[in-house]
Order: structure tokens, then C-alpha cells, then sequence
């Protein structure tokens, strides 16, 4: 461990190198229930930083996990590796298009998001109940979406473009056409696979008709599989698969979401019902009235 220790002092200053017992007991939950103990907390600014972290580990086959604001419940900002704290910078968030984007880094709290939408009436889609604590790294890792947004403004769905190193350190741009052809010269093997893995989804109509009616109610299990029916390019494909991929494919630096209307007037209302048959019936006439 120590070996690893003077690696990664290398690359990143001492204050942003964390070893310490007390750091690493108090990085060791997310708000769920499990444990692991990391070996090292680091605190990239940059993604030279991230690129030359992602070398070592490979260098020295440790795993390497993102974490923002750690509001998880099912342990997915935890590690016995390397965790990287993405919470401290990062923090860059931009209204475009007179609000109908938002250009957002993953340590951008969600409630800053939509309190700089607020001028322009407008706010993001996900709406996870965190939402004043949760950021957008994990907001899109995990593909939140709330009470509210259901499925149609989840974060898979308003996503506009995205921006993600890979392990190998390659970095890709959704909004830049150039990096379509150098995802396929750079990353020719993903790149094949991805088209192989759509043309079978493609090619058996049963499992395309059954990814179809899983994501089109609430999915948040696994990896984005309708990303292989909704788009044809393979960079297009991965990127919508790095929504809800838990951090496990890439690292995500930046993200454009499309915004949706923030209605001045909102209500909650609590209705209640005698039993379960009566309170699905009930839906039916609500949705209508929508």
C-alpha cells in the first residue's frame, strides 16, 4: 500500500491525498447501510489528473470508484480501493439556450442547478427527493429521476450531450462531431462491439419488443439496454449507457441536460382509498385528466 501511496502523491498534492484512518472511516458509508474501507481518498481538479489515476490503477489492478455527494442507499459510492471525492471541485454549472440547457459538472448540487434555471422558469428533469444534498455525478450515474419526472424527464431522457473519459484515458464528447470517427480509430474494439451487440438486439425481434416494455415504465436496474434501440451510433450508444451505469464504464466530466418548464403553481394532495383494487382503478380517469 505504501508503493501505491507514493504513486498517487505523484500525481496529486499532499492535501489532496487522504490516508489517514479517521479519513478513511469517514469515507467508508454512503447513506446506506454497507461498509468498505478505501485504501486512499483523492481529490482530482483536472482530467490529466483523472487520466494519470486511472493509469496507476490499472498499473497496479486496483479499482477505482467516483463518489460526489455519497446520497446513495445502495452502496454505490463506496469502495476498498481508490475512491475519488469529486465533491470539492468540479462545481462548474452554465444556463444555455436561455435556459433550456444546462451545461453541469458532476459536483454541481442539484437544487444549484435548478436555482440557476430559476430565472428562465425552468428546471432539470431528474427530480430525486436528495435533490437539495444529491449531485449531478450522481444524479446521472444513476440515472435519477424522483417522484415527479417519471420516466420521459429521467436524466436518460433529457440528456442533450455528454462528456466522459474512458479507462484507457481516451476522452469522447457527444457534442462534437469529430469525436464520432475518432471513437471508432481510438476505441475501434468498443466501437465494434457496440454495433455487434445492437445488430442482435435488432435481430431478435422478441428481445427488442421486451426491452422495449421495460423501459417504458420506471428501470433503474442495470445498465441503459434501450440505448442499443434508441440510437445507431456506437458513441451515442455508450454515452446513454454511462446514464444509470453506476460509474462502472467511464468517468463523466460534464454533462448538457435539456431543461423542462417549472410550473409556477404546484399542489400534493393525499387521497385515500378503502382498499388496493380501488386505489388502481383510480388511475385510469387521472391520467386522463392530465
Amino acid at each position: 500500500m505504501s508503493s501505491i501511496l507514493k504513486e498517487l502523491n505523484k500525481i496529486f498534492p499532499k492535501e489532496r491525498v487522504k490516508s489517514q484512518w479517521i479519513d478513511l472511516i469517514a469515507h467508508s458509508c454512503d447513506a446506506g447501510f454497507y461498509r468498505l474501507i478505501p485504501k486512499a481518498i483523492v481529490m482530482p481538479v483536472n482530467n490529466d489528473e483523472i487520466k494519470r489515476l486511472f493509469k496507476l490503477a490499472q498499473d497496479y489492478k486496483i479499482p477505482v470508484t467516483f463518489r460526489t455527494a455519497g446520497t446513495s442507499l445502495s452502496g454505490q459510492a463506496i469502495t476498498d480501493g481508490i475512491l475519488v471525492d469529486l465533491s470539492q471541485h468540479w462545481r462548474r454549472v452554465k444556463t444555455e439556450d436561455n435556459g433550456e440547457k444546462i451545461r453541469v459538472q458532476p459536483g454541481v448540487i442539484g437544487s444549484w442547478a435548478n436555482q440557476s434555471l430559476k430565472k428562465h422558469g425552468r428546471k432539470i428533469g431528474p427530480d430525486p427527493s436528495s435533490i437539495a444534498s444529491a449531485m449531478m455525478g450522481g444524479i446521472l450515474a444513476n440515472n435519477a429521476s424522483g417522484m415527479c419526472c417519471g420516466v420521459q424527464h429521467n436524466s436518460y431522457h433529457t440528456l442533450h450531450s455528454i462528456r466522459f473519459m474512458l479507462p484507457s484515458g481516451n476522452e469522447f464528447d457527444t457534442e462534437k462531431k469529430e469525436d464520432y470517427d475518432r471513437f471508432e480509430l481510438e476505441e475501434n474494439i468498443l466501437f465494434k462491439k457496440l454495433q455487434e451487440q445492437r445488430n442482435n438486439i435488432l435481430q431478435n425481434n422478441n428481445l427488442s419488443k421486451k426491452i422495449r416494455e421495460k423501459y417504458r415504465l420506471k428501470n433503474t436496474v442495470g445498465y441503459a439496454l434501450n440505448a442499443y434501440l434508441d440510437y445507431e451510433q456506437p458513441l451515442d450508444i455508450l454515452a446513454h449507457l454511462l446514464i444509470g451505469s453506476e460509474g462502472t464504464l467511464a468517468f463523466i466530466s460534464e454533462a448538457v441536460l435539456s431543461t423542462i418548464p417549472d410550473y409556477p403553481f404546484k399542489a400534493t394532495a393525499l387521497l385515500l382509498f378503502s382498499d388496493i383494487s380501488d386505489a388502481c382503478k383510480s388511475i385510469v380517469p387521472l391520467k386522463e385528466t392530465n
